[in-house]
């Protein structure tokens, strides 16, 4: 059907616009709905305990301890390392050999090869490092002796805050926040006891050079990365060792104190008779690109002081919350069930659930919570929201808590755009931009391609654009064009133009490179990446007698799958601002000439383009991206009704878990249109949640955060299919609520309300107006939305 995005391209085609990565779909300032608070009667004794807060540059973990607190703090430009071309420069000359032998069925042999000859210098890249600690000492504190404690963080406002009663009758109170206007961390901590307060205050850090008094109640921690030299452990071998010297950072912790007096010595800021203080932290590094590290954070600090000096607290709160609500604010998902439920404590509610418990409410704020960390962590001007979105303690974090962009960067990003955070992608943005000029140079020196651009299954802040790792992880040169498909869900969300003529020469790059790569298979006769590999999976085959295990091979159908995704959306994008004819006719020969997807001899979507059997596996999903996130499989086109049934004979072979894998189940059973399925897999979600609702386990691994948030909304509302889809897979779990301002595809905001199971009412509206097809229950009807209010659907 055409009429879906037809009149809405041609509104915003006709008009000049500014590129604002906004949804605008609701008032920024909504007034506050205070539905998505947690809090807790303990404090914080894990990481995964503590309340996270962050603008996407700076962001820290709250423990919520009473004598002693800590807050760890992050700094999003603060990697290991310094700005690195990984690029072997004789890789090139072992392309031909490579493609030779894998056509010739040496898969396991390539595999061995490719790690020898066809890897990044080093074969492993550089991690995202701690800052350090924000440490509050509070003396008159018996920490045994503390009542009516109470620790909460409103997800609405972005404010974490303590209060406690101490022995001597003294409440105290804290509220912590990171606000995106002013650049800062601001802490307040108050007692309801003039001239009670008395605390100390200190910066420490593991890459500590000088700790000095500033300006009146300012601390001044300078510091340069350099190797820490911790003992090695198992995730060693994915971080790449560093002896240089690396980022530059300035810490500055500024305390303004009521009633008082602040003192600075020995390193630490002590606060006397005060009536209450705010603490202002600014910190900063001398990145400037993935080139260059030349700023002087210092001077950063300085600007970003100088620019808030005079502003009292109420101020800066004020800011911060009119700011971070109207990202939050923006949807609101509310659940009928016990009313009472808001009054037992998250640590308690998270204990209910996982002993078998049942919590609708709380499945609600694990989907919040996932926006949440995306506004908290992803903002402009600071960086992509990594492995562990913004938040890291450790000097050696798990797989070097870096941008694996095989699945796990695409996923935390997944949310953006139908949860209304659209402009929360734009560190997504620029770091595709980034890759785009260093995968360039490795596309010539590796594949000897002069078009467009390639990067492999990892990259950093230095923006590694060559295989790392090894080859059963990283020989896949589609990790660019997975990621440039943000890009092109941005523009089929937004239909903003601008954005479009801007990033158009990444998406084209992504497929021209592509282009040039497709060879075609000495046997099949199809187009075919020579040599790639289905992330993360290992395939078995036999060589005569032997039966081998291979990673390594042409076209798998996950390359596939993002080269149908990819090259329509370039040349719809190329039609649509007039350009490159020819390489739209280049595109559409290419795709007529890709290996069709198949049914393998399990019954399932093939994997590979040859039937091999299974082998080591690790991401499950791979060979369904076409159905999800792809959408070149669907499930209501008739010639596609095999494939709909492999996936759901693959789906029901699934068992229910947690992690990503399952965040992935909830999307996928939502695409096949299954509310029964969609909800145990939710409450298996949440219940798979930490106490702060990250993802609980050893790895601090947040792409299942985002996800589980991306699957609940694909449950509600749908729209890749040309129409929205109104409770496509509504949990069954879920029998009465209602939704507010989830995106649809072609610029539309939905708003709405079931009961029993069954729509009751719904808004769907868009600022340019527009024509779409809704469907429902298995009806579909074409509406007109006006620009100026909502269209009301009451009776589908």
């Amino acid at each position: 059907m055409k009429t879906f995005f037809s009149k809405t391209i041609l509104t915003v085609a006709m008009t000049v616009s500014l590129i604002v990565l906004s949804s605008c779909a609701t008032d920024k300032n909504s007034a506050l709905q205070g539905d998505m608070k947690l809090w807790y009667d303990i404090p914080a004794k894990e990481w995964l305990d503590a309340s996270p807060v962050g603008n996407g540059m700076i962001a820290g973990m709250v423990f919520g301890k009473t004598g002693h607190e800590r807050i760890a703090l992050n700094e999003s430009s603060f990697w290991s390392g310094i700005p690195h071309n990984y690029d072997d420069p004789n890789a090139g000359a072992h392309f031909e050999y490579i493609k030779k032998q894998v056509f010739a069925g040496k898969y396991a042999e390539m595999g061995d090869y490719i790690d020898k000859n066809f890897y990044g210098i080093p074969v492993a890249q550089q991690a995202y490092q701690p800052l350090g600690d924000l440490l509050l000492y509070f003396p008159d504190v018996d920490t045994a002796a503390v009542t009516d404690y109470r620790r909460e963080l409103d997800m609405e406002t972005g404010v974490a805050s303590v209060s406690y009663k101490s022995d001597r009758g003294i409440t105290y109170r804290r509220e912590v926040f990171v606000s995106y206007p002013d650049r800062v961390m601001v802490v307040r901590v108050s007692a309801d006891k003039a001239k009670s307060l008395n605390m100390e205050a200190a910066v420490k850090t593991a890459f500590t050079e000088s700790i000095t008094a500033g300006a009146a109640g300012e601390l001044l921690i300078d510091g340069r990365w350099k190797n820490p030299k911790t003992d090695a452990n198992s995730w060693n071998w994915l971080i790449a060792n560093s002896n240089e010297q690396g980022l530059r950072f300035r810490t500055v912790l500024k305390a303004m104190p009521e009633g008082g007096t602040a003192d600075v010595s020995d390193e630490k800021i002590r606060i006397a008779g005060a009536d209450a203080v705010t603490f202002v932290l600014a910190a900063a590094t001398g990145y400037v690109k993935y080139d260059d590290i030349s700023a002087d954070p210092a001077e950063r600090t300085g600007q970003t002081l100088a620019a808030i000096a005079g502003k009292k607290y109420e101020s800066l709160l004020e800011a911060h919350i009119a700011d971070f609500s109207g990202l939050m604010g923006r949807v609101h998902l509310r659940l009928a069930d016990h009313p009472d439920i808001d009054a037992k404590p998250v640590n308690r509610r998270i204990a209910d659930l996982k002993n078998g418990g049942k919590d609708i409410n709380l499945e609600a704020l694990v989907f919040q919570f996932g926006r949440y960390a995306l506004a908290s962590g992803s903002r402009a001007g600071g960086q992509t929201a990594n492995l562990q979105g913004i938040w890291n303690q450790d000097l050696l974090p798990p797989w070097g808590s870096k941008y694996t962009i095989n699945i796990n960067i695409q996923m935390n990003y997944w949310p953006a755009e139908v949860t209304n955070l659209a402009e929360c992608a734009q560190p997504l943005f620029d770091m595709v931009q980034d890759l785009s000029e260093t995968g360039s140079r490795t596309a010539k020196t590796y594949y000897g391609i002069d078009r467009g651009w390639v990067t492999h299954h990892n990259t950093d802040l230095w923006r590694g654009s060559a295989p790392v790792d090894a080859s059963r992880f990283g020989m896949w040169p589609v990790g660019g064009a997975w990621l440039t498909l943000h890009l092109c869900e941005h523009y089929h969300y937004s239909n903003d133009l601008a954005f479009l003529q801007k990033y158009y020469p990444v998406m084209k790059g992504s497929a021209e490179f592509l282009l040039h790569l497709l060879v075609e298979h000495p046997r099949l006769g199809y187009m075919v990446t020579p040599f790639s590999m289905s992330p993360e999976h290992g395939f078995q085959y036999m060589d005569g007698n032997m039966k081998k295990t291979g990673y390594v091979s042409p076209a798998p159908t996950m390359d596939v799958g993002i080269m149908r995704e990819l090259f329509p959306a370039v040349i719809r994008f190329s039609e649509i601002l007039g350009v490159d004819a020819e390489l739209r006719t280049q595109l559409q020969d290419a795709l007529d000439k890709l290996p069709p997807y198949r049914i393998n001899s399990l019954g399932n979507l093939q994997e590979w383009v040859e039937d091999f059997e299974n082998g080591p596996g690790g991401h499950n999903f791979s060979a369904n991206f076409p159905f999800f996130p792809g959408k070149s499989i669907q499930l209501r086109r008739e010639s596609d009704a095999p494939f709909i049934e492999a996936t759901r004979h693959w789906m029901d072979g699934r068992r229910i878990g947690g992690g990503f894998p399952a965040s992935w189940d909830i999307c996928m059973w939502s695409r096949l249109e299954r509310g029964d399925k969609t909800a145990p897999l939710i409450t298996a979600g949440a219940r798979a949640a930490a106490n702060n609702l990250h993802r609980d386990g050893r790895n601090n691994q947040i792409d299942a955060t985002f996800g589980y948030t991306a699957g609940v909304a694909e449950a509600l509302l749908q729209s890749h299919a040309e129409e929205i889809a109104l409770l496509p897979a509504l949990p069954e779990t879920w029998p009465d609520g209602s939704v507010t301002g989830l995106r649809a595809r072609g610029g539309y905001t939905v708003n709405m309300k079931w009961e029993k199971g069954k729509l009751v009412s719904a808004e769907i509206s868009n600022p340019n107006g527009g024509i779409c097809n809704i469907r429902y229950a298995g009806k579909l009807q074409t509406v007109t939305v006006p620009k100026d209010s909502p269209y009301q659907i009451t009776n589908m």
